[in-house]
């Protein structure tokens, strides 16, 4: 999983594209690359043939191309490039915004690295599939089962139709935490890709550190 900033490497030939040229060639024909393109919580209408990523420049060039697997989820889309991109999407729709069973923390079971290229752990979005396994109460105080957010979502095997989405992740303190975290267990690999400055971690060591930063204050609360 990729979360990037295209401006921070610098200048590079050919842009965005050739960045996604590069983290293609590294995961190689076996692996998979994911990046978020997101529409986030103010979606009203969402087909993932035409929505724009607000996610820059890179995960819009991701999703241009034409191997790539975007997910239904109406708010939280990601999209895949890989052999098994399929099987990560697959129930994308059926769970809460980054919450557990999503693509991001199906990836995360198989052993998937995040990637930060320039950006820091404020966009790092497993957490917010560590704060629900957590059992984050505010994930559903803006919209529940009673009260849930309707987006109309243009399913390009069967058109349109409303979603209902019950649930929608907030901001709890492990973003703040998070870095301090895993660096005080060794579980970060610093790096440069061009000017900027990348941290590579396991996807399930920020969903266990996010678990560990978030106890003591949920228990607390109970």
């Amino acid at each position: 999983m990729v979360h990037s900033s295209l401006s921070s490497i610098g200048h590079v030939s050919g842009g965005a594209v050739t960045v996604v040229d590069a983290l293609l060639e590294v995961v190689g024909p076996d692996g998979v690359l994911m990046v978020p393109t997101f529409t986030h919580s103010g979606t009203e209408y969402y087909d993932p043939r035409l929505s724009p990523s607000k996610n820059g420049a890179i995960t819009e060039s991701v999703r241009h191309r034409p191997e790539a697997v975007r997910s239904l989820h109406c708010t939280h889309a990601v999209t895949v490039i890989g052999p098994s991109a399929d099987q990560l999407v697959v129930n994308d729709l059926n769970c809460g915004p980054l919450a557990m069973g999503c693509a991001l923390d199906l990836l995360a079971k198989c052993d998937g690295l995040i990637l930060l290229l320039g950006v820091g752990h404020n966009v790092n979005s497993i957490i917010h599939v560590g704060e629900d396994y957590a059992g984050d109460p505010d994930r559903h105080k803006r919209w529940s089962a009673e009260n849930p957010k309707r987006v109309i979502l243009n399913d390009p095997d069967s058109g349109e139709r409303e979603v209902l989405i019950t649930s929608m992740m907030g901001s709890t303190v492990a973003f703040d935490l998070m870095e301090e975290e895993l660096r005080s267990r060794g579980q970060i690999v610093d790096g440069h890709i061009g000017d900027a400055t990348c941290q590579v971690m396991l996807g399930s060591d920020v969903i266990e550190a996010t678990k560990r930063i978030l106890k003591p204050i949920l228990s607390q609360s109970c």
